[in-house]
Formats: C-alpha cells, sequence, structure tokens
C-alpha cells in the first residue's frame, strides 16, 4: 500500500477467543509462533502488539521471530492484569513488595521492548482500582501511582512509555479511567517519553468523545499510539472499527489527520465468533478508509464552517462525503 500506515495488532484472533462462559474459547487456539505467521500475512498489518512477559521474554528469540515473518514489534504491554497477585494492584498495591515487583516487571520488560526493537511499552493497569466506597485510600494510592510511573519513565529515556486509560474491568472502577485521569498522570510526571494510548473503545465506555480525547493529548504531544476497536459503550465489545459509531470515528481521523499523527494505529479487536484473518483484513481496510474519508473533509469547507457555527451545512458535507 502507498503511504503507508503504521499498523500493529495483536494475536488475540488467531487464539481461542474464550469469555467466562465458553471458557475454552470459540474457535481453534493457534500457537504462537503459527500465530505471528498467519498475522504477517495479512495486507497491511505491519507490526505485532505482544505482552511481557506472557507472549516474550527474550527478545533475542522474539527478533528472530519477527525476522521470518517480516513483522516489527510495535507494542509491548507489561502484563500486571493476568495473575491474581495483582488483584489488589500492582502499582498502588498496599503491599510494597507487589509495588516492587511491579516497577522491577516493568523495567525488565522496557529492556526486553529495546531489545528487541519495539516502538513502545503500555501500562495498563486494569487491577489498579476498587470496587467499594472507602475501600481505596485515594491520597496514598495516586501518590503511589505517579511515583510508580515516574520511576518506569525515568529508567531509561530511550523508550516511550504510554499509560492506557479504562473506567472499569477487571475493577469496578480504574484509578485511570478517562483522558483527563492520563492527562494528568503526564503532565505532573513530565516526563518527555511518557504518553497516551488512546483505545477507542475505553474512550467510548468513558462516554467521551474519541476525536476530543485524541486532540487533547496530541495538543500536548502525549498521544503516542492508538487502539483501534468500537462497542456500544456499555461494555469493551472490541468490535471492528467503525461498525457502531461511525461518526465519531470519522471525526476522530479527521483530527488525526489535521493534527498529523504519526504514531501506531493498533488493531485491538477480539473476534470470537468471526474468522480472525477477516476480521482483520477489515479492520486494515476500515482504517484506510477513514482515512481517506478524513482527508477528502480536510479539503472541503468544514473548518470555515465551524468558525461560522453553521451546523446544518456541515452536515450536508458529512452527508456527501461520508454515505454519498
Amino acid at each position: 500500500m502507498e503511504d503507508r500506515i503504521k499498523i500493529d495488532a495483536g494475536t488475540t484472533a488467531f487464539g481461542g477467543c474464550a469469555d467466562r462462559f465458553v471458557r475454552d474459547g470459540y474457535k481453534i487456539s493457534h500457537a504462537f509462533e503459527k500465530q505471528l505467521e498467519l498475522l504477517s500475512g495479512i495486507e497491511g498489518i505491519t507490526g505485532v502488539a505482544l505482552d511481557y512477559p506472557t507472549q516474550y521474554e527474550d527478545p533475542g528469540k522474539l527478533r528472530k521471530l519477527l525476522d521470518n515473518t517480516g513483522l516489527e514489534l510495535g507494542m509491548t504491554e507489561i502484563d500486571m492484569y493476568s495473575s491474581s497477585k495483582w488483584k489488589y494492584g500492582s502499582l498502588t498495591a498496599n503491599d510494597a513488595g507487589i509495588r516492587r515487583e511491579a516497577v522491577d516487571l516493568v523495567k525488565r520488560g522496557i529492556d526486553a521492548a529495546i531489545e528487541a526493537g519495539g516502538a513502545d511499552v503500555q501500562l495498563w493497569l486494569g487491577q489498579d482500582g476498587y470496587e467499594y466506597p472507602f475501600q481505596s485510600n485515594f491520597d496514598d494510592c495516586w501518590k503511589r501511582l505517579l511515583d510508580g510511573i515516574a520511576e518506569v519513565a525515568a529508567y531509561r529515556g530511550d523508550m516511550k512509555i504510554t499509560v492506557e486509560y479504562k473506567i472499569k474491568e477487571p475493577r469496578a472502577r480504574c484509578y485511570i479511567a478517562g483522558i483527563g485521569h492520563a492527562m494528568f498522570i503526564c503532565e505532573r510526571v513530565k516526563a518527555a517519553n511518557l504518553g497516551i494510548t488512546l483505545d477507542v473503545g475505553h474512550s467510548l465506555m468513558a462516554l467521551e468523545n474519541p476525536a476530543e480525547s485524541a486532540v487533547i493529548a496530541m495538543q500536548s504531544g502525549r498521544l503516542f499510539h492508538l487502539h483501534l476497536n468500537d462497542n456500544y459503550r456499555d461494555w469493551d465489545h472490541d468490535m471492528v472499527i467503525g461498525t457502531v459509531n461511525l461518526w465519531n470515528m470519522v471525526e476522530m481521523f479527521y483530527w488525526l489527520e489535521k493534527m498529523s499523527f504519526d504514531g501506531w494505529y493498533g488493531i485491538d479487536i477480539y473476534p470470537y465468533r468471526e474468522e480472525g484473518a477477516k476480521a482483520l483484513s477489515r479492520t486494515v481496510k476500515n482504517i484506510y478508509r477513514l482515512r481517506e474519508i478524513a482527508r477528502s473533509l480536510m479539503k472541503t469547507d468544514l473548518a470555515e464552517l465551524q468558525q461560522r457555527d453553521e451546523v446544518m451545512d456541515i452536515i450536508d458535507i458529512l452527508w456527501k462525503e461520508v454515505l454519498a
């Protein structure tokens, strides 16, 4: 493809896609090497997003596998959520030993990602939160959160660290719940290599407008990575982007183009019942089509009409450019 977008994707589309009802998954789970091979066969996908240390721990071995498939290592997400030892948090845990273990794990993951040629290291702290009123000492936990993130960001200034927010799951309420929380962390820590992963589905769940959230992050140069998916705003369904909230996705891509976003476009879908390769391929096509629409909108009078508050004329343009 000309004018290529940097697109990475996880390997979930080629896993079993289990849920709490069908715990063995809805389809065959391929071996890791086969997952990489299948992912590399999807036109337009240039990289893979992996969890450390659950999907890779030896960066040298990983580089050989990636060299064989032609994929780059995009995001490395630190797995501090899939083990019960993190049930009361990682960077915010009351247990100082758990907090130290979490920080040390992130540092090892940063080293591994650098050696493997990765683009960035992500912190999604899904177990850092609470369920009940008065369960959490917010003062202590937010100090620990800021201190922990500051320490790992300062560890290797040559690696980008991203924070991904989510309002809930697995905790009933997560500390880093929305774009405001994520930006607060970036502004307080003030590390140049610290930024945000904007997961579109998480933004929708938080009742945000993903376009506005993207602009807020980009204004401060903090938008490092995207996770592209879709949902009905009530749960993290991880569906193909643009299938539910089309207008929101068009608006977000418009601002990504207008503000020259040059980071990674990550595909974060979980096709439980759909054939994985088809779902990934459709997502890639939707990404390029959304960018095409965004570029066409930039050639219209839309920006001028915004300044004049001519919303009906804007809607005329949208229907012409998007649905004609």
